[in-house]
């Protein structure tokens, strides 16, 4: 447990956890249509599935989680990250039906990517082991990501860049290739997608002035699709000369 503490403490996995809270904070409210319209749509898909169990991937600080009607709704809630906040544990390791468990979404890309060094660093076999990773499978009634597809290689690639230099175009396809297998996860018929998947730029006038995709695969058509804009930054602080909003996509796949 320390190693990987270490290990996602000098990636950056959990000072951007607090970088998350920051920012909410920061935006002053600015969050809130977006996190209503995610917890909603979890609600909904909830009701018309009824599982007694359910697993959330990128539970984070349940920001975007209806955590209080899952554990209402159903007999056993797995959240699941990297690493949890600590408030979250405290607050909520008590109830019986609620269980944590620190997982690498990505099945072991994020070490293997830690353990990467520029002399030897090969980027078409780190592809390959990308594509062929094992796929973790899933027991619980409903598996939902929540605001997670996009976030999946932009800590390690930032990682992987600062140390390894990586180019923009390969920054591009270990997104591609961790996104494909992130979608494969996600099984059939029991699953919630909720992923921005296009940042916008506008000036101070707000007048449109740029976009940039960050999901670079196709997203998965799935059913009962709903989308809105996330007023994700305000205060030009994520992009120096622009306020970003985010596209958010939402279906049942």
């Amino acid at each position: 447990m320390i190693r990987k503490w270490i290990r996602n403490t000098r990636m950056g996995y959990i000072p951007s956890q607090s970088g998350i809270m920051r920012r909410m904070l920061r935006e002053e409210g600015g969050w809130q249509s977006h996190l209503l319209k995610t917890s909603e749509y979890i609600q909904q898909a909830v009701k018309r599935q009824n599982p007694r169990s359910i697993r959330i991937l990128g539970s984070g600080w349940l920001l975007d989680v209806p955590i209080k009607y899952l554990m209402d709704n159903c007999e056993k809630v797995v959240l699941t990250d990297i690493a949890h906040p600590n408030q979250i544990i405290n607050k909520y390791s008590k109830f019986k039906n609620i269980e944590f468990e620190p997982l690498d979404i990505t099945n072991g890309i994020v070490d293997h990517g830690y353990k990467q060094r520029k002399k030897s660093y090969n980027h078409e076999q780190f592809i390959k082991e990308i594509e062929n990773t094992h796929q973790m499978e899933f027991s619980e009634e409903m598996i939902i990501s929540v605001n997670l597809l996009s976030q999946l290689s932009i800590i390690l690639t930032d990682y992987l860049s600062k140390n390894l230099g990586l180019t923009n175009s390969q920054v591009i396809e270990i997104a591609k290739a961790i996104q494909n297998r992130h979608i494969d996860l996600l099984p059939k018929g029991k699953s919630v997608l909720i992923a921005d998947y296009e940042e916008e730029y506008f000036n101070e006038d707000d007048r449109l002035i740029g976009s940039k995709p960050s999901v670079y695969i196709p997203f998965p058509k799935g059913e009962e699709r709903r989308e809105w804009r996330w007023s994700f930054d305000s205060k030009m602080m994520y992009r120096e000369d622009c306020k970003t909003i985010l596209r958010v996509a939402a279906v049942r796949l």
